[in-house]
C-alpha cells in the first residue's frame, strides 16, 4: 500500500457494504474488504490481534478476530482519509456537517467532552451496541480539542476502545 491510498468507507448513500482499502485511482489491484481472509497468516480461532502490518502505511492498524480482518485504524502519523475525506485532524465539526443525521455522537470513553465518539452505521444511526456481525460503520474518535484523533472503519469491533477490548 502506498500514501496515495483512500479508505473507502461510505458509499453515495453515507451506508458502507464494506470497508475496502482502494488505491486512489483504483488501478492497481483488488480492494482488501472487511469480509475476506487477511493475506496474512491469521490466528487462531477465537484470537484477536491489533497491529501494524509490515508494508502498510504509517499510522495504520488492522485488527484480525477469528482469523478475519474485522477493523481497519488510522492513528497519528497516518495520510490516509476516508472516501468523503476525512482523517486524523479533521474536525468533529466538519464530519458533523457533512454526515448531518447519519452521524451519532456518543461520550469518549476516557475524555471529557468535547471528547466524543463520532459513528455512521451503514444501517443507519444508533446509540446502542451493534452486535450484528454483517454490521458496517465508520467511528471518528475526537480528542477534547475536536480534532479527530483516530478512524476505526469496519465491523462491530469499531466500538472496542481499547484494542481487542
Amino acid at each position: 500500500m502506498t500514501k496515495g491510498r483512500v479508505i473507502e468507507a461510505l458509499g453515495a448513500a453515507a451506508a458502507p457494504a464494506a470497508i475496502s482499502v482502494v488505491p486512489a485511482t483504483a488501478t492497481d489491484g483488488a480492494p482488501v474488504t472487511a469480509a475476506a481472509p487477511p493475506v496474512a497468516a491469521a490466528p487462531e480461532a477465537g484470537i484477536c490481534e491489533q497491529f501494524r502490518p509490515e508494508r502498510a502505511p504509517a499510522g495504520t492498524l488492522v485488527m484480525i478476530e477469528n482469523g478475519s480482518l474485522s477493523r481497519i485504524s488510522l492513528i497519528e502519523g497516518s495520510t490516509l482519509k476516508t472516501e468523503r475525506g476525512f482523517g486524523v485532524g479533521s474536525t468533529a465539526a466538519e464530519i458533523k456537517a457533512a454526515y448531518g443525521g447519519a452521524v451519532v455522537s456518543q461520550p469518549h470513553k476516557y475524555e471529557p467532552a468535547p471528547a466524543e465518539d463520532l459513528y455512521v452505521w451503514a444501517n443507519g444511526g444508533s446509540t446502542a451496541v451493534v452486535q450484528d456481525p454483517d454490521a458496517r460503520g465508520i467511528r471518528y474518535e475526537v480528542g477534547t480539542d475536536g480534532k479527530v484523533r483516530a478512524v476505526h472503519a469496519g465491523g462491530p469491533s469499531i466500538q472496542l476502545a481499547e484494542g481487542c477490548s
